[in-house]
């Protein structure tokens, strides 16, 4: 099971994210959603408009594996993609999160750090990130 850090919650919480869908037949569709709240170590819940609904409603209900990357474009220094599993409950999307990948240009880009053990993620964290966090 995955597990967020502090900071990747809080990159979340603060700026949203930019969550990537697509059809059965992999028709891709992007929405950018302005905030979260995650529950406990995985779950991630956003409040969806229902233009936005309308836009990911199908596409999950026939793929529901999702992709999300933390919102903030131009001012984004959280490089990670998160991926899961989505749900539509109302107007609010969960996502349960699988998969947690380093995407920070340079040698770990693309590395996967939900197969490292938690306080490895959180050490690598820690010596690749100088930043204040998302605005509160």
């Amino acid at each position: 099971m995955a597990k967020l850090t502090p900071r990747m919650k809080n990159w979340l919480e603060g700026l949203g994210a930019h969550i990537g869908t697509a059809t059965k037949k992999g028709f891709p569709t992007t929405i950018v959603v302005d905030s979260a709240k995650v529950e406990g170590d995985n779950i991630v819940k956003f409040q969806l408009s229902e233009a936005q609904v309308a836009q990911v409603k199908q596409n999950i209900s026939e793929n529901p594996q999702v992709a999300l990357g933390p919102g903030g474009l131009g001012s984004i220094r959280a490089a990670y993609q998160f991926k899961g599993v989505a749900r539509i409950e109302s107007t609010t999307l969960v996502v349960e999160v699988r998969e947690i990948y380093c995407t920070k240009p340079g040698p770990e880009a693309a590395l996967r750090l939900d197969t490292l053990p938690y306080e490895n993620i959180i050490k690598f964290e820690s010596t690749r990130w100088r930043d204040t966090g998302p605005p509160k």
